[in-house]
């Protein structure tokens, strides 16, 4: 089906993929204007792109709940950015002590903060394997490589919306994995 403006809040709805995308490319700049005005302080470029995909994610999970227009749902998702990109400040404010001596920063951790790390990436390598080759490569490139969405969707000839959306399906299907249930 071809989303326009005027059925991509019917479509959105109904949870169609095709509907996220859209709404991926029509509000990909002020949404990112919000994310980045919150975050900027930070000066950490890979929050600011997690935040935006969580923040699209986000809406596409609670899509029923939104009631109005299209110039409510510009208002609609711009709200849930903003409280998306509080929520990253408040985890980034409580993340662990570092230090900066020259060009090195040091990072303090516990013996078990890094046992735990290391056995949570094996787990995640693990679940991996249930993805789908180009969804693999993409959370490797994302998350191992600290690459930008744009980035990969050059490497991998796809486009950046459908990057998006492969990051969204593959944390759901993590997700399911991790909470064991049987996912095909």
């Amino acid at each position: 089906m071809n989303i326009t403006s005027e059925n991509f809040i019917k479509q959105f709805k109904k949870r169609k993929e095709d509907a996220l995308e859209y709404v991926i490319d029509e509000y990909i700049g002020i949404v990112k204007a919000v994310i980045t005005n919150s975050l900027k302080s930070y000066n950490d470029p890979q929050s600011i792109e997690e935040c935006i995909s969580d923040t699209f994610l986000g809406a596409f999970d609670n899509a029923k709940q939104f009631k109005g227009e299209q110039v409510d749902f510009r208002k609609w998702i711009c709200t849930i950015a903003k409280f998306k990109a509080i929520d990253k400040q408040r985890k980034m404010a409580n993340s662990p002590a570092t230090a900066e001596f020259e060009d090195y920063q040091i990072e303090v951790k516990s013996a078990e903060e890094e046992f735990l790390i290391k056995s949570s990436i094996e787990d995640l390598l693990k679940m991996m394997t249930k993805l789908e080759q180009v969804d693999r490569d993409i959370f490797t490139m994302k998350y191992f490589l600290i690459m930008k969405n744009e980035e990969i969707a050059l490497q991998l000839g796809l486009t950046k919306a459908s990057v998006d959306n492969r990051l969204y399906r593959g944390k759901k299907r993590l997700q399911q994995i991790r909470l064991g249930g049987a996912f095909n």
